[in-house]
């Protein structure tokens, strides 16, 4: 009798290592977004020109050089810094992050967590929906400070052609893509300013993100901001 019991313990346990060890073989990704796309670089991919608003010269192509394995700070393909000034002299700080693969890195990534890392307090962390006119995007919004700085940011993170506007929406997007056996990259775009105002600093912010959007390629667009979520709702 006990023989019988181990012996069927057995062949269950055998038979759900067989299954464990099919639904890992058919969940197993096997094609890249990033593949359904011709590859543009960063510096190419964000014009130079946005409204008002010109690249400074001293930032005109700061891209980070990827490390021999091809990645920036060990997750990151590509990194592209910039600083763009208007006629009043208004400067906006452009951040964009691209990885081919993305997986919990991304989470851990986001302005709230490396300006805090970076000894800056972060504040008033909260979501909105930006009217892009046409298109609405989902963005995060926070402010940081210390001693001497105060920095307001406006950043959203896409997977695939997707905006995920928060943790739960980011592991959503990632567990179902991966049963379609899909890898999605991704990518961070922040924008911020120096500005005291934090109110402030979000209208020329969202002056500056309406102004790319009209100044990106058409054929560039949904990568950079996504496709539209319809129904959303718009920021007055």
């Amino acid at each position: 009798m006990r023989f019988d019991s181990r012996r069927r313990k057995a062949i269950a346990f055998a038979a759900a290592m067989g299954v464990a060890a099919g639904l890992s073989i058919a969940l197993a990704p096997s094609r890249h977004s990033a593949d359904a796309r011709p590859v543009v670089p960063l510096e190419q991919l964000f014009p130079g020109r946005v409204g008002a608003w010109r690249v400074e010269p001293a930032s005109a192509a700061f891209v980070r050089a990827p490390t021999e394995n091809g990645k920036v700070y060990g997750i990151y393909n590509e990194v592209l810094e910039r600083a763009y000034v208007n006629g009043a002299g208004e400067r906006i700080m452009l951040s964009v992050a691209y990885g081919r693969e993305q997986s919990a890195a991304l989470q851990l990534h986001r302005p709230e967590v490396c300006y805090t890392s970076d000894g800056f307090q972060v504040s008033k962390l909260h979501e909105e929906v930006l009217d892009l006119n046409p298109g609405h995007l989902p963005v995060t919004r926070l402010h940081a400070s210390m001693l001497g700085r105060s920095e307001p940011i406006t950043y959203w993170a896409l997977l695939g052609d997707t905006v995920v506007a928060d943790g739960s929406a980011f592991w959503k997007r990632r567990w179902t893509s991966s049963l379609r056996g899909e890898i999605l990259d991704g990518m961070l775009v922040r924008v911020s300013s120096i500005d005291a105002d934090p109110s402030a600093a979000y209208r020329l912010q969202t002056e500056f993100v309406r102004e790319l959007s009209r100044s990106m390629s058409v054929l560039w667009r949904d990568r950079v901001f996504g496709v539209a979520a319809s129904g959303a709702s718009s920021e007055s």
